[in-house]
């Protein structure tokens, strides 16, 4: 019979593995008109990214479900495969939606996607000492990818094969909502959900709005398992809890930040991972349920919400821009803390502080600091003209849905353009790159285009996404990830004895130059110690010097032009 037993529980003892969780999807199609199952990609290791489908239009694809004007939201699960409690969570929504039938109405005004297993490699690496901080389950999966990637580091750099494949996905279905789902490290408390959702000025206007007007107060009032869901713990002191709670701006290489860009609401849920497995995949089922019930409710001004962010991105983006956020040192409000007792005494092992929880239930009102302030804006410029050589620049922007076209002809502009100075690589990898610092000045100038020259304007849906990856001075722009390091490279040398007779005969023809250089050797102590820095100063300010190093290959458009383009790509 199809509606067997594995239609009717979900045993949360023992979370099934990804055979069985693709088996159990394929059960409740087979079971119901409303589900069905999708694929968007494959990982690394052949295995298929899944992605489940209710409709009770049957709108199976994103043309169709556009057409029935319903909500969409997109459920991500297993992102750390390890934090494996909104895949169990899910898996009994869907049951309980399409079998049971007991939370039907759940789509009434809702089409739900839901992604039972992101992070497919994390999952199979199952093993009952994954999870050194986490009670339960027994066994559970990993953080990471095959090739020891961090998915959730990974939405603006897009390198794992599992993010590109998402991109495509999220870009063709473009949901009204979307939910990542998370186990949280931290401190102890009682709160079994915490939660996190993007409300501050790093989302479009309309939908932040909606989000503090709708949603944030329904989730403030929530509580799972008769305990009250709580902001994301993160404590500005863990030795002394009653300094508060902090809130704050994340960077786009995480899920519900990039998410933002979209102009789309994007919920954290993070559940306690001290509390057991039944009563975090149970906490995040509610907390999952009670945002269906307000998207059922609310499905109207939410679309709304949405599309006026979407017009008002293609048509007047934010300008000023702002690009980077701080939390201020000051509190806005109060939180009240469920917390736990602790006592703090000096460890003989490890040197340092020993914080020791008690189970004595402690509840007080602390401060909770969130009022986050823009620390950096720019001034959008009218296009982002990439040189064709930077190809890799132009298909990572493809896979994030911006939109761009192509020169036709070759052409001259007045264009600014940034030179960096004082670049400096992180040592340590890092995501399996090596982040680079610098700084940025920025100048006008007037260059020649090529033809194919990629022109990517700024009237378009996805202009937030194209910012951030842009400018330099973004948190997760493209060349501090290292996409364009080759440009810091000093690629010609001059030979000791050329430059010799060349630098006295530049200070002596340049005075502001010699007193540059006797400054230089004043004031910088490894400089002066260094022949080769000496003698490179006096190439840097030559005829000879390469223009190119520490340019930054990608122009702003600052007026609009005529120009004409190849046809779309």
């Amino acid at each position: 019979m199809i509606g067997s037993h594995i239609l009717s529980r979900v045993d949360l003892r023992k979370p099934p593995r990804y055979t069985e969780t693709i088996d159990y999807c394929r059960k409740l199609e087979k079971a119901s008109p409303w589900i069905k199952v999708l694929t968007f990609g494959k990982s690394p290791e052949g295995r298929d990214l899944v992605l489940v489908v209710a409709s009770k239009d049957k709108a199976f694809s994103p043309t169709s479900a556009r057409k029935t004007d319903k909500a969409i939201l997109i459920i991500q699960n297993g992102i750390h495969a390890g934090e494996i409690d909104g895949k169990d969570a899910c898996l009994m929504l869907l049951r309980d939606i399409a079998i049971t039938k007991t939370k039907a109405s759940l789509l009434d005004n809702v089409i739900l996607l839901t992604i039972p297993i992101y992070n497919v490699y994390g999952h199979e690496r199952f093993g009952k000492f994954n999870r050194i901080n986490q009670n339960g389950p027994k066994e559970m999966g990993w953080r990471v990818t095959g090739q020891n990637l961090n998915l959730n580091r990974d939405y603006m750099k897009a390198d794992a094969p599992e993010t590109q494949a998402w991109l495509k996905m999220f870009n063709e279905w473009l949901p009204d909502f979307f939910i990542d789902a998370h186990v949280t490290d931290g401190a102890d408390y009682q709160h079994i959900v915490t939660y996190g959702i993007e409300r501050y000025v790093n989302i479009a206007e309309p939908v932040r709005s909606w989000v503090n007007e709708k949603y944030v107060p329904m989730i403030s009032e929530l509580k799972t398992n008769s305990i009250p869901v709580a902001p994301y713990i993160s404590l500005r002191d863990h030795l002394d809890p009653l300094k508060g709670l902090q809130s704050g701006v994340a960077p786009p290489r995480l899920s519900t930040p990039y998410v933002a860009l979209h102009n789309r609401p994007a919920l954290l849920i993070e559940t306690h991972m001290m509390k057991d497995y039944q009563s975090r995949v149970e906490g995040t089922y509610q907390t999952i349920v009670a945002t269906l019930e307000l998207m059922n409710k609310e499905y109207l001004s939410l679309r709304k919400a949405v599309h006026q962010a979407d017009e008002g991105t293609l048509k007047n983006i934010e300008n000023p821009f702002p690009i980077r956020f701080q939390t201020l040192d000051v509190p806005n409000r109060t939180f009240h803390y469920l917390s736990f007792k602790q006592t703090n005494e000096p460890s003989d092992i490890s040197g340092g502080t020993w914080i020791k929880y008690t189970k004595e239930p402690f509840e007080t009102d602390i401060p909770h600091f969130d009022s986050v302030v823009v620390l950096k804006t720019i001034v959008p410029p009218v296009a982002y003209l990439i040189p064709p050589q930077w190809q890799e620049i132009i298909n990572r922007l493809k896979l994030h849905g911006v939109k761009f076209e192509r020169l036709k002809n070759q052409v001259e502009l007045e264009v600014e353009m940034y030179r960096f100075s004082n670049a400096k690589w992180q040592q340590s990898p890092y995501e399996g790159r090596h982040p680079v610092t610098y700084e940025v000045e920025k100048f006008k100038d007037r260059r020649m285009f090529p033809a194919g020259t990629a022109v990517v304007r700024l009237n378009q849906r996805a202009a937030r996404v194209a910012i951030h990856a842009l400018e330099p001075e973004a948190p997760d722009a493209f060349v501090a990830w290292g996409f364009f390091d080759a440009v810091f490279e000093q690629k010609e040398y001059t030979e000791d004895y050329v430059m010799e007779p060349m630098a006295r005969e530049m200070i002596s023809k340049d005075s502001a130059l010699k007193k540059e250089f006797e400054s230089k050797l004043q004031s910088d102590t490894l400089f002066a110690k260094s022949p080769f820095a000496r003698l490179n100063f006096f190439y840097q300010h030559s005829p000879y010097w390469d223009s190119n190093v520490n340019l930054y290959p990608i122009a702003r458009l600052i007026k609009s032009v005529p120009l004409k383009f190849e046809a779309e790509e």
